[in-house]
């Protein structure tokens, strides 16, 4: 590859930043077919399982539920994309590992979708790389368990803000390319 050396050393710095993450996750855990749990995670197990067992065989992305005391209302309140991932992907490899690779999906494209965002925004070297390294290091903020981002939160159960502060990063930096 014909790259100079300031492009090496961003691939290396990503690139360690997201393996280390991922390392950091246990993904022998991630890729064992058991049942995730911790905070409210075990309450968001149900949903994906709802989702395709339930409505998508009915052609619905909502509905109403007889669970949990008189019923409610799924998916009217929480975000489907997440639980739609997971009921898809579970169709071809087991729910619990499905369900652990979609939940920890944003805390490991954090340090790319970071650096992309600098890449977009056409920061100069080394600030695309250090935007990785600084996600990283906000993944691993322990300052607070439940507000989401994080790996503590997302961990208990806010897998969604993790996904989706990835994904605005992502937008972000195509947001500043485009202005």
């Amino acid at each position: 590859l014909d790259m100079p050396l300031e492009g090496y050393v961003t691939l290396f710095i990503v690139a360690a930043c997201v393996i280390f993450v991922f390392v950091q996750l246990h993904p022998a855990k991630i890729f064992s077919d058991t049942t995730p749990a911790g905070g409210d995670m075990g309450a968001h197990v149900w949903a994906p399982a709802y989702l395709r067992d339930h409505l998508l065989t009915k052609g619905r992305f909502s509905g109403w539920t007889p669970d949990w005391y008189a019923g409610f209302p799924a998916f009217q309140f929480y975000m489907i994309i997440p639980s739609l991932a997971i009921a898809l992907l579970s169709l071809v490899i087991p729910y619990g590992i499905a369900f652990k690779i979609v939940a920890v999906s944003g805390c490991v494209s954090l340090p790319f979708s970071a650096y992309f965002f600098g890449r977009m925004a056409r920061l100069p070297f080394p600030a695309q790389p250090l935007l990785a390294v600084a996600a990283t290091f906000f993944l691993f903020d322990r300052s607070f368990s439940i507000y989401g981002g994080n790996i503590p939160s997302t961990l208990a159960g806010e897998f969604a803000f993790s996904i989706s502060l990835s994904f605005a990063l992502l937008y972000l930096g195509v947001l500043a390319r485009g202005l």
